[in-house]
């Protein structure tokens, strides 16, 4: 599985470059996805515009075809990561969260299923190790990658991964949450101004509980 999380992680990086204050929503609204996966999300938040996601598309081809990382170059063989959701605040202007899938043959919802902590963090390590590398090709540092942390969602265990990059106005909080699924790896980023992270978390926290994936 270490491919595709490395490709993952640099989808995150590339998808929530820059990320502006916002406000905190009281409510959630839920959307149903490709494939019947569903999210809880602030209502105020918007899909990308064609024009921005076209921008997006250009540059994760260009980023992933001149990458020089053995394992992320082994991973593209399984394909590209589907990008099931991005959305924006309301003003358009500053990514918020992306949702999306990657193959990984093999892989079944109950990956994480029993694992210790330490068993987890050990099958996630590569996430914090490939990430500063991939940050720096896009002009981004990340200051700290925590170990990843776990929750119980959909049936399944999920792992959360939190770190610290930098960002035009700023340090960034990411929190990259797993859920293995049958022959994929879907992927929830969400992130937040550092310095506003106390009062981000609970929502955050909110979201990535909300994920429902079929077929459990």
């Amino acid at each position: 599985m270490r491919p595709n999380l490395i490709r993952t992680g640099f989808l995150v990086l590339v998808l929530a470059r820059s990320l502006g204050a916002q406000a905190v929503p009281d409510s959630l609204v839920r959307q149903t996805l490709m494939g019947g996966l569903s999210v809880a999300l602030p209502p105020a938040w918007r899909p990308l515009s064609d024009s921005l996601k076209a921008r997006v598309d250009t540059l994760v081809d260009t980023l992933l075809s001149h990458s020089t990382d053995t394992l992320l170059r082994a991973g593209l063989r399984s394909g590209k990561p589907i990008i099931l959701l991005h959305v924006t605040s309301a003003n358009g202007a500053d990514p918020s969260a992306n949702l999306n899938a990657v193959a990984v043959p093999g892989a079944v919802p109950g990956y994480l299923d029993g694992q210790s902590d330490a068993q987890i963090a050990t099958s996630l390590a590569i996430m914090c190790s490939s990430m500063p590398d991939v940050a720096a090709r896009m002009g981004l540092r990340v200051m700290s990658c925590d170990p990843p942390l776990t929750d119980h969602v959909s049936g399944r265990t999920i792992a959360i991964t939190r770190l610290v990059r930098t960002g035009p106005a700023g340090f960034v909080t990411v929190w990259i949450v797993t859920y293995p699924d049958r022959d994929a790896v879907f992927t929830l980023t969400l992130a937040a101004p550092q310095a506003q992270e106390e009062k981000y978390t609970a929502l955050m926290r909110r979201i990535w509980e909300s994920v429902e994936i079929p077929g459990q």
